[in-house]
């Protein structure tokens, strides 16, 4: 049986690797894009709005604090050429997008004149399915305001998100988060005024000293307002800054909760939240409706052992998937805009491609906690010993359609999820960790 939790998540696989100029693969990325695509997939539209007002202390993510309007206003024109100049690539151009997201940052902090400037030049460059799911990031002082949520409205977005992170307002206060629990009760009022069919929040446990006490104190207030869905992060260490972990170290700040104690808060949430009317859909989502919403479903591949979706990223440090490369624009903002302003893709970083192109639904799987036996070479992607170890120590279990994962499973996704990787993949994994352990601070963006 697995001893020791791994401590990193991947929400994007193959893994990125090399610079897009040093990759011996990039002529054969940039044939594909100028190439008409062959086979018909469920698409996913991801943009990403790096700004934000502060910057949280455990946020991991590329972003910017730049406030004013005028780095806002040159992004947004940046960002609607950058549309432009995909959606004329052949490979994108006849593709129609079953899902839409807006990430960051804090894309709510951007002025409804700039909003509506984005989602008019959306329409216009890309084919957004009549029903698609549109989501929209931001944090809930901007997200709060009427106007902001009107403009949603009116471009037909059907799920909102913002973090919560924690009602424990010491916690809040010690991870410099800016926005109060009164914008938050603002932000839930405003958008259920105006019918969005998903409220969606981010929350997260493993916090600084955090037992079932503190754990419930937060499950009781999350009661109260009934959001529609959860994405339920465990804290990762990594983006803290050197200071910070000292502090933990010599108790100045509580300590991360040990490994036992991690097992004990995963396994209090998933008990509360079901007795709260929640489904377990995915690694770590929770929502009232038994089903994963189509941003996460598309993301990893398009659910239980399917590989085929894909995405197609735009805006700085966005992240895509393409014919079997993962792909990453410019995480410098400067450079981004730069780059787009001059006519070129901005590209940065570029994945290899998988052997067996099914292993990323073999990875994936493990998020929704089963997969289909229809998917025969993502399951046998999946090393035999490894499927053994995982059927001797109960990890999965079978069903006449589908091999699930256990509830003692659920808590190992990470090992579980590292061990489906193809070598190479795998090799490249334990340098990504390397590299955030040896760099208090880091901000690499999601892995």
């Amino acid at each position: 049986m697995y001893t020791t939790l791994y401590p990193m998540t991947y929400y994007f696989y193959p893994l990125l690797e090399d610079k897009f100029t040093d990759s011996s693969h990039r002529d054969t990325f940039r044939q594909i894009l100028n190439s008409p695509k062959q086979a018909a997939t469920e698409n996913l539209l991801y943009l990403h709005i790096p700004y934000c007002h502060d910057m949280c202390r455990f946020c991991p993510f590329h972003v910017r604090v730049d406030k004013g309007s005028e780095i806002y206003d040159r992004y947004t024109e940046a960002l609607c050429k950058e549309m432009e100049l995909v959606a004329k690539l052949p490979y994108v151009s006849d593709m129609s997008f079953k899902a839409v997201y807006f990430g960051g940052g804090s894309p709510s902090i951007f002025s409804v004149n700039n909003l509506r400037k984005i989602f008019a030049h959306l329409s216009k460059c890309f084919q957004i399915e009549p029903n698609a799911e549109i989501s929209f990031e931001g944090e809930p002082k901007t997200l709060s305001d009427p106007a902001r949520l009107d403009l949603l409205k009116e471009y037909n977005v059907k799920r909102i998100s913002f973090g919560l992170q924690t009602y424990n307002e010491k916690i809040r206060e010690l991870f410099n988060i800016a926005a109060t629990l009164k914008d938050v009760d603002n932000c839930t009022k405003n958008a259920r005024e105006r019918g969005f069919e998903d409220i969606n929040v981010d929350m997260m446990y493993d916090l600084p000293g955090q037992d079932i006490t503190a754990l419930n104190y937060d499950l009781a207030h999350l009661k109260d307002h009934d959001f529609d869905s959860l994405d339920y992060y465990n804290l990762h260490y990594f983006a803290f800054p050197k200071k910070f972990k000292m502090a933990m170290k010599d108790g100045t700040i509580p300590s991360k909760p040990s490994q036992q104690m991690h097992f004990a808060l995963q396994q209090q949430l998933r008990t509360t939240l079901k007795e709260m009317g929640y489904y377990d859909v995915a690694d770590p989502i929770f929502a009232k409706k038994p089903q994963v919403c189509d941003y996460f479903r598309l993301i990893w591949g398009g659910g239980k052992g399917d590989h085929s979706a894909e995405m197609i990223a735009l805006g700085s440090s966005a992240r895509g998937y393409v014919n079997g490369y993962c792909y990453m624009n410019l995480g410098n903002t400067e450079q981004y805009l730069k780059t787009v302003e001059a006519g070129q893709l901005p590209l940065e970083k570029l994945s290899l491609s998988l052997p067996t192109p099914e292993n990323r639904g073999a990875a994936f799987f493990v998020k929704f906690f089963e997969i289909d036996k229809t998917h025969e070479k993502a399951i046998q992607s999946i090393p035999q010993n490894v499927w053994n170890f995982w059927r001797q120590n109960g990890l999965i279990y079978e069903t006449a359609e589908s091999w699930k994962l256990s509830e003692v499973g659920k808590l190992w996704t990470t090992n579980m999820m590292l061990d489906t990787f193809e070598v190479h993949q795998r090799e490249a994994a334990m340098t990504s960790l390397g590299f955030v352990e040896d760099r208090p601070g880091v901000r690499t963006g999601s892995f």
